[in-house]
Order: C-alpha cells, then structure tokens, then sequence
C-alpha cells in the first residue's frame, strides 16, 4: 500500500485550499471503500475492504453488472454445482467396483494479492482476442470491443482504500472485497489452472476423477496414485501454496494425512465417500453465530428469516441416500434442527424478555417442525436410489425438531421457562418412544391426513436405537449464555 497524498491532506495544508476544492475532497472520500481487518483462526488477519451500497447509484450498479457479465463470458468456465460434480464421480466410483480413490485438498494462500496484475492485463488481451476471432456477429464484435476498453479503463484506475482518515492506493494484486476481485480471480487462476493442470483436468473414458477449485481452494480425485503425486508436483507452479492446510489420503513425507478430507464446509470420508457437514460449523460459538442488523423493524420475520430454509441451507450433498447411509442421514436432521432451534434461542435470550418468548414457539412450529421438515424429506426423496424405500413417519422429524429445542432452551440460560411448552409438543409427536396413539403419518398440503401411521414404522426398531443417540446435542456444540462472553 501506498499513501495517496491528495487524499490525505492534514487541516494545515487543507487551509491552502478554496472552499470548493475542500468540499469535492470531502465527497470523493466518502465513496472511498473502508479497510478492515478480520481474524482467522490461525491469528492472522485479512484485509476486507467494504463498500457502501448506498454510495454507489443505480447507473454505476448496472455498469458493474454488466462488466461482471463480460468477465464470466472471457472466463468461459460453466458454473457447476459441487453436488452435482460428486454425483457423477460417486456414480462412476460405484460402475468402477469402487476402487481406492485418492483425494488432495489444498488452498492458496492470499489469492487475491498474489496476482500479477500485469500478467492478469495480458490474459484479458489474450482472452478479449480470442472471443473475437470466434464470433461472427459485427454489432457483437462492437459491443464486446467496447465492453473490454470500458473494463481496461476501469482497471487502471487506481484501488483506493480508506483506513481510519488515511487513504492508501492498493499496489499489489488485488484487495478482497473490491467489487471486480472474484470475477478477476477467478479469470487469472482458471487460466493458469488450464496450464498448470492440463493434464488432471481431462476425464479420459473409465478413469475416476474429479478436479474443483473454488476460489483458492482446491479439492483433486483420482484413482491413480501417479497422477495424485503428479498434481502435487503441478501445485509448485504456485508460489503461494498454503502446504500447512494441504491434506491428503495417502502416506507421503512431506504433507499431512487423514482419512477425513475437509472443504467447502464439509467433510468427505475417503473411504466410504459419505459427505457430512465439517465439524466447525457446530462447535463453540459458531452454533450460535448471527448476523443482526439494526434494520429489522418487525422481529417474527426477523426470526423466520433466520431459523428456516434460508438460514439453514437444505441441499443434496448432505441429504443423499445414494452415498449416505439412513444413520448419516438422520443425524444430519437432527443436527440441522440443531442449529436451527440454538440460532432461536439466541436471538430470544438477545432480544427478548420472558415474557414474550412462548409466542415464538409457533414460528418455530411453522418454519422448522413443519416446513424445514419438508425441505428435507423432498431432498431426500428426491436424491435416492430407485429401488430404496425411505420409511418414515412425519412425526419422527418434528420430534427431532422438538427435541433439539428442548435441549438448547435447558442450556440456554434465559429461554429454561420455556421447556415445560416444549416438553408438550415433544410428547404429542412422540410415536417412536411415546404412548401410542393414531395418527397421520403423511399430511398432504391442506393439513389432512394423506397416510394413516404404521405401528412398525413409526417404533422401527433401527430408529429408536439411532434415536437414542439424540439425547444430547452433537459433540462440540454450545449454546449461547451472556455471561460466557464478558
């Protein structure tokens, strides 16, 4: 970083200017983006800058769309989802007799500031080139020639950051934050992945094998431990591999082993190729962590916001029968439960007296209990094998649902008045350990009954042991208490 004197003037050398040019000043610094420093886990820190959306008007939004729009199209990378990449993979693994597959994941270590902005200039010249020799359209042509000198203009411009009253220009790379960083990212490193990694990301006819990067992140697959060891060799072509965070499946000297692999928020077991969430999503105090913001006006759709689909992801990498096991996959739905029912007792013991906490409990009724509850099972049904029966009953997954708030509200300090209430509605979904008693086991969208309940399905005897493992919250889970954190 580099001070910018023109914007850092003290009020001795601002007194030599008029009125006019102190103002002006004064209003080009206000759309000037604010670093910050946040803490990583290793007690480093990250330089964020951050924007003010309302600094920004609707013309200059539209412009930064469309140069966002230019740059995925000089990219030329389809977006495809990870869960999909690992269905196929798991599909061809399984066709395969299931061989030993070898995994890599490793990341780069400050991605953004690493790239050669020079070098970055050449590949948007290279790139911009090339999509003109391949479209024959002329009035295409013009727009993508205009579209890139309005993206060259706006990259020379220099980046500058304000920390405290000081404003600095970014010199090297990029910073993270600044609006085109992603998209440019993305751009230079998928360029030299093309090089460095040419060979790995070609799928040749029965080999198993899976290339992803996400940013800095890498995650590699293969069923051959030569082209394993060779994508290790290829990573130096990076100065700025984090080789403490590299993992691998296999013995090798100079990086770590483990059987579980971790990315992207999820663990990967290596041998059974089951996918769960990571550990660290749950454990200590990001059970409960929040974003509040001080524009919510009314708090009931502050909280539904928070505690349903939205604020608990529903997807098909953790909730898919075809490579996890029905075990994985209720534990799964109890820990999303889980971190559902904590988000909602932490916003109550924040934000509300306890008094007003029971009329919340039919919000956690509507938006987990009820339809959180259908998300999974449509997933579920969804990401089967054809041939396997997924026996449930409705109620064992507002029971779960239940439990989980039961539990949070005993270790949440402020929300213990609410257990009794809880403890009712756990005892009238209750049909696997419960009093037995009719009731429906499917409900069709109008509330009626579109399934009696059955006896041996509803008191399986393979559930009731898995649920029994659910009389506590999962290992390294923690609740909010006020007095954890003075």
């Amino acid at each position: 970083m580099k001070k910018c004197e023109t914007y850092s003037l003290g009020k001795k050398l601002k007194k030599n200017h008029n009125l006019s040019d102190r103002l002006r000043l004064k209003v080009a610094k206000k759309s000037i983006p604010k670093l910050y420093l946040t803490l990583k886990s290793n007690n480093d820190c990250r330089p964020i800058v951050c924007y003010k959306n309302e600094s920004v008007s609707q013309t200059e939004k539209y412009k930064i769309k469309d140069r966002l729009k230019f740059l995925r199209l000089l990219t030329g990378k389809p977006l495809l989802k990870l869960e999909s990449q690992y269905k196929t993979l798991h599909a061809k693994w399984v066709a395969a007799n299931k061989p030993k597959l070898y995994f890599i994941k490793t990341d780069l270590s400050n991605a953004f500031g690493c790239i050669n902005r020079d070098k970055l200039a050449k590949i948007l010249s290279e790139k911009h080139i090339n999509i003109q020799k391949t479209e024959k359209c002329m009035v295409m042509k013009k727009k993508i020639a205009q579209q890139y000198r309005d993206l060259v203009t706006e990259l020379r411009k220099p980046i500058l950051i304000c920390a405290g009253s000081t404003v600095y220009e970014w010199k090297e790379g990029l910073v993270q934050g600044y609006k085109y960083s992603p998209a440019l990212s993305e751009l230079y490193y998928s360029y030299l992945d093309e090089i460095y990694f040419c060979d790995h990301m070609k799928l040749r006819d029965n080999q198993v094998k899976l290339f992803i990067r996400v940013v800095d992140d890498y995650l590699y697959i293969t069923d051959n431990l030569a082209d394993a060891t060779s994508f290790l060799n290829a990573l130096s072509n990076y100065r700025n591999v984090n080789y403490e965070k590299t993992i691998v499946n296999f013995p090798h000297e100079n990086i770590k082993q483990s059987e579980d692999i971790f990315f992207l928020g999820y663990c990967y077991n290596t041998s059974t190729m089951q996918v769960s969430r990571a550990d660290n999503i749950f454990a200590g105090q990001m059970s409960y962590k929040i974003a509040f913001t001080s524009r919510f006006s009314e708090m009931h759709k502050f909280i539904e916001s928070r505690i349903g689909q939205s604020g608990i992801p529903i997807n098909s990498h953790i909730f898919n029968l075809n490579y996890n096991n029905e075990e994985l996959i209720w534990r799964h739905i109890y820990t999303t439960f889980c971190l559902s029912a904590n988000k909602l007792c932490t916003i109550m013991a924040i934000l509300c007296n306890e008094q007003e906490m029971k009329k919340f409990l039919w919000l956690y009724k509507k938006r987990v209990a009820v339809k959180l509850s259908n998300s999974m099972i449509e997933v579920l049904i969804r990401n089967k094998p054809a041939d396997f029966i997924f026996m449930y009953c409705i109620n064992h997954f507002r029971f779960l649902a239940w439990k989980a708030l039961y539990l949070c509200a005993k270790q949440t300090p402020k929300c213990t008045g609410l257990v009794p209430f809880i403890n009712d509605e756990l005892t009238k979904s209750n049909c696997i350990f419960g009093k037995w008693r009719e009731h429906a086991r499917r409900i069709d969208t109008n509330g009626e009954c579109e399934r009696k309940s059955i006896r041996e399905v509803c008191r399986r005897p393979d559930l009731r042991k898995i649920f029994r493992d659910f009389d506590v919250l999962p290992k390294g889970f923690e609740c909010y208490h006020h007095k954890r954190l003075l």
